[in-house]
């Protein structure tokens, strides 16, 4: 069965066993091949292993298997953006808002894929949608703040900055695009200070991945 290749995949790919993995993902797909899980599974396995055109051609399988299942959507547009692949990737995201419009990682994604390519409004538009999907994202008040920087709504920026806080504490990138709000409204101290904050967090959590704070 499917399931059984398909769960020693998961404990291959949380050990970063990647060829294991790969293996079984195979062996899942060639049992079920009709099984649209099976093959995203498989493409988020080969993601994980760098193999992003194989990853794009396994969400396509299962994209074609089922349609409107926003997440193999998501899926077909990661592994498309690896692979520079860049209107593929927007065109799956643009899928994924449609099978799933109240998901708001997708609406993140299409995004930031807007604000990569200098599409301001569309990406503000799609922030502002990720958000009001879901107000506990922080990275989406981050990336909205980071729209709003770029046309120079200052005050709006600072408070879906406040936002993404309330929701995340220690985030401090958040905290660096504060100092940046402060920055472009002249503030040099309340900016050093921003800047300051998000150090000592990330020298926080460096020290925590190296085991010297308990």
């Amino acid at each position: 069965m499917s399931a059984y290749h398909i769960d020693r995949a998961r404990r291959h790919a949380a050990a970063r066993q990647w060829p294991d993995a790969l293996e079984a993902v195979g062996l899942a797909v060639e049992k079920s091949p009709d099984d649209a899980n099976a093959w995203y599974f498989k493409g988020t396995v080969e993601m994980g292993a760098g193999l992003f055109r194989e990853a794009m051609q396994s969400a396509a399988r299962a994209t074609a298997l089922a349609p409107g299942d926003a997440k193999s959507w998501i899926l077909a547009g990661g592994a498309a953006e690896e692979a520079g692949d860049l209107e593929a990737a927007r065109e799956a995201y643009d899928r994924a808002v449609a099978a799933s419009p109240r998901w708001g990682l997708a609406w993140n994604r299409v995004g930031t894929l807007a604000f990569d390519a200098g599409q301001l409004e569309k990406a503000e538009s799609a922030f502002v949608k990720a958000v009001d999907c879901d107000p506990r994202h922080a990275r989406s008040w981050n990336n909205l703040a980071l729209v709003r920087i770029g046309v120079g709504n200052l005050d709006a920026a600072e408070e879906a900055l406040k936002r993404a806080l309330a929701v995340a504490p220690d985030y401090s990138i958040a905290y660096r695009n504060l100092g940046r709000v402060a920055g472009a409204r002249g503030d040099a101290v309340r900016r050093d200070a921003y800047e300051g904050l998000a150090a000592r967090i990330d020298e926080v959590r460096a020290q925590e991945a190296a085991g010297e704070i308990r």
